[in-house]
């Protein structure tokens, strides 16, 4: 087979077909649709991408701007979870431990860089006590491993389908959960999964949930056999698909049968915590993928995971602290109080946080594995700024940031808060490129 020879720019886009991604290399999606496996030698900033693969027997050179996600080859998916997770007043997250605590500065220490000494306005909030979930499913797994296929595909690691058709799984939830899931698309998105199901079945009374994507948005719906109405809705996001960048989006449901919870969360970004209104809460192990595809759409499933949940020590983290004001401390107990952190102190009986509290004569000294989260106070006007390229990390780390160069094994990234960082490359699962905003937009 003779290989093409090396192409740049606008013409490498005119010849790009839709190559599945193998699981031993990078996944280039460009913004045309298109997508090229290979290895991603380098990034120069936001100007050219270099990739090794079996379209050239050179280096093939990419625009940066014809980018929209690249999926890196994942050589670290054993690391160990951090005991914590640090969040920033943007959102994003770093896993790690916390190293030192005073009235202007944390200092953290992550897998992914050196010790990172971090203003204190600029840390929203640090989680204790991270606890690992148990995996309990990885895929999607091949065909022969589901029941009921109506037109489904298995295509390295994907499931796929491009017509109207279902396939299901039976007996893979547990009684908490947590369903993840990545969801790409060709053109636009149709598509459902059902869960909670025993009934497994398109049509029909069931007591179940779906969540749906197509073009106007997404929707976390609950079936029901109870009363006048079939269908409730529980959550919606009117983002469009096309706003998303890559044409896919991660998608996460929480689960929590005994209090009756459910969170909805689309690329890491927690869209609503959701009672269900219905007393008799759905009992059911299975899920079922639904695709409303046809003509020129493609619905593609990956990823797919199961983990159970511990939902009680999550629960109080989500209650959060409102006063900006001050800072905010949850005990394992559901405890809130109010006031001010001074310092992490250290001693043999492990690490604790110094607080103050205005009903309190004496400072409290609270050992950290009682603290389920500790909140920071941050100013009413946060930090602005474009920050482009987003970073997801192993770990469940995020970063958004302006630049990033990548030679080797090193990355080079500038974010917007920590300012110059060093990634190893294998700490990076995958990245994601926003459009820019046109005026007036």
């Amino acid at each position: 087979m003779t290989k093409t020879p090396i192409l740049t720019g606008i013409a490498m886009l005119c010849v790009l077909v839709v190559v599945p991604a193998e699981p031993t290399e990078d996944t280039l999606e460009l913004n045309d649709g298109s997508r090229l496996s290979g290895k991603v030698l380098a990034i120069e900033g936001n100007d050219k991408v270099v990739v090794d693969s079996d379209f050239s027997d050179q280096h093939i050179h990419l625009r940066a701007q014809s980018l929209s996600s690249i999926s890196f080859r994942n050589d670290n998916a054993n690391s160990q979870k951090a005991p914590q997770l640090l969040h920033l007043v943007n959102g994003d997250i770093l896993p790690g431990t916390l190293q030192n605590l005073d009235s202007k500065e944390v200092s953290f220490l992550t897998g992914y860089a050196n010790e990172l000494t971090i203003p204190r306005d600029h840390v929203h909030s640090i989680d204790f006590g991270v606890t690992p979930q148990k995996l309990v499913y990885s895929g999607p797994k091949p065909i022969t491993e589901w029941s009921d296929n109506d037109d489904w595909e298995w295509e390295n690691g994907s499931l796929t389908c491009n017509t109207s058709g279902t396939i299901a799984a039976e007996n893979v939830l547990p009684r908490q959960f947590i369903l993840r899931f990545r969801l790409d698309w060709e053109n636009d998105p149709n598509f459902r999964i059902y869960f909670c199901d025993d009934f497994l079945k398109r049509t029909g009374n069931a007591d179940r949930y779906y969540f749906e994507v197509n073009s106007m948005g997404s929707q976390l719906k609950r079936q029901t056999t109870e009363g006048g109405r079939r269908w409730h809705t529980l959550a919606q996001s009117h983002q469009k698909p096309r706003e998303y960048p890559g044409r896919g989006i991660d998608v996460e449901l929480r689960v929590n049968r005994d209090s009756r919870q459910i969170y909805l969360y689309l690329n890491s970004e927690k869209i609503q915590r959701t009672p269900d209104p219905i007393d008799t809460f759905p009992t059911g192990t299975g899920i079922m993928l639904q695709s409303q595809a046809g003509g020129d759409l493609k619905n593609i499933v990956s990823k797919l995971e199961i983990y159970e949940w511990d939902a009680v020590t999550e629960l109080r983290r989500d209650e959060g602290h409102e006063d900006p004001k001050t800072d905010g401390l949850v005990d394992v107990e559901g405890q809130h109080l109010s006031g001010s952190a001074l310092q992490l102190q250290a001693s043999d009986q492990g690490d604790s946080i110094i607080f103050e509290s205005p009903f309190n004569d004496q400072p409290l000294n609270i050992q950290t594995s009682r603290i389920s989260a500790l909140y920071f106070k941050h100013p009413l006007q946060l930090p602005e700024g474009q920050a482009p390229v987003a970073l997801s990390l192993t770990g469940g780390g995020s970063l958004q940031c302006t630049a990033l160069e990548m030679k080797d094994s090193s990355i080079e990234a500038t974010h917007p808060l920590l300012g110059k960082l060093t990634l190893d490359r294998n700490t990076l699962k995958r990245l994601a490129i926003e459009a820019p905003q046109k005026n007036g937009s």
